[in-house]
């Protein structure tokens, strides 16, 4: 991997909210990747986010699709 060392929690977080209060993993793995974190796998992200899930920092969110998991903050951003 080539470019900014691996995002920490705070960056993940940020994609979630940056397009708005929902992101699919892949999105998020993009932003990170436009952010400068070249060479992200989608499967590393989605590990990260289970952790973090686990943690009690991010929470799953029903979505269209069938295969493609959604996230959300489980705090939302105060406005």
């Amino acid at each position: 991997m080539s470019g900014k060392p691996k995002p920490t929690d705070a960056e993940i977080k940020d994609q979630i909210v940056y397009w708005g209060s929902q992101q699919m993993t892949y999105v998020i793995r993009n932003g990170l990747s436009m952010a400068g974190h070249k060479g992200l796998k989608t499967d590393w992200v989605r590990r990260q986010l289970e952790r973090m899930e686990r943690a009690g920092e991010v929470k799953r969110v029903p979505s269209v699709y069938a295969r493609q998991i959604c996230w959300a903050l489980t705090d939302p951003v105060p406005t």
